[in-house]
């Protein structure tokens, strides 16, 4: 225990020295600032990653408040895009009777599969290496759909929520976090849809229901998530085929003979 404090503390200071370092700079550190964040939360990777993958995994605050805007049920299908260690899927999923999550590290992989091993085995769960912005799953196989705090990181976050309405079955929800709200000082908009200094996307309430809508979802609202961090998040569905879809074609009415 004191050993894993004492890494967070070197972390932690680390930070700290680049951001005084990208102060004194000017911000002409932009791309190491990037690198760090990227290695650290992003996708983490090398020792840095080690470390960011664990201090993600202690956001179980994060997980009730995802799970709590999901209403996820027994029958459900579930996917997690950006899983991380699987936090979501193993705290708040285990009722769900298929649960599925992709993640681009293969740090935090590893840490899922090893966490989710039994429903594994047992053919209710998988864990896959790839890509937010092509999932490997076939149109309409999930019920539900959750990314939490990875859209921000995503280099195409339109082409991952058009995949995420992909691979959701009609009528099928999605709760996604886009961005901190922290990232996009209330009122401005010019910076939306633009990368921080530490690489992560900014939207506006107004481009974030925009993206979301243009992906293909419908009824969608846009908030912030009630953790600390505040993160903007959107929740839409993906259309339900209309009542009269598939009905048979009523005859056309016959005129009644003349004379």
């Amino acid at each position: 225990m004191r050993r894993w404090v004492l890494v967070t503390a070197a972390v932690a200071a680390l930070a700290g020295i680049g951001v005084a370092v990208a102060r004194s700079k000017g911000g002409t550190d932009v791309g190491l600032r990037r690198s760090f964040e990227y290695a650290l939360f992003g996708v983490p990777h090398g020792p840095l990653g080690r470390v960011g993958a664990r201090l993600l995994a202690r956001k179980g605050s994060f997980y009730r408040a995802m799970a709590a805007e999901l209403d996820l049920r027994p029958d459900d299908a579930l996917l997690d895009v950006g899983c991380g260690s699987a936090g979501l899927l193993v705290e708040q999923a285990s009722h769900v009777s298929y649960v599925a999550g992709l993640d681009a590290s293969e740090i935090q992989v590893e840490m899922a599969r090893r966490r989710l091993a039994d429903r594994i085995a047992a053919g209710t769960a998988e864990i896959v290496l790839g890509d937010a912005a092509a999932l490997p799953w076939e149109d309409g196989r999930f019920s539900v759909v959750a990314s939490l705090d990875t859209m921000k990181f995503i280099p195409d976050p339109e082409a991952a929520l058009r995949e995420m309405v992909r691979v959701l079955r009609p009528g099928g929800r999605a709760v996604v976090t886009v961005s901190d709200a922290a990232n996009l000082t209330v009122g401005s908009t010019d910076r939306s849809g633009t990368l921080d200094a530490w690489g992560m996307w900014r939207w506006s309430d107004a481009d974030a229901r925009r993206i979301t809508e243009e992906a293909g979802f419908v009824d969608v609202t846009v908030s912030e998530l009630p953790v600390f961090s505040k993160p903007l998040t959107v929740r839409g569905a993906k259309p339900a085929p209309s009542a009269l879809e598939g009905a048979p074609e009523t005859a056309p009415p016959v005129e009644a003979a003349v004379g």
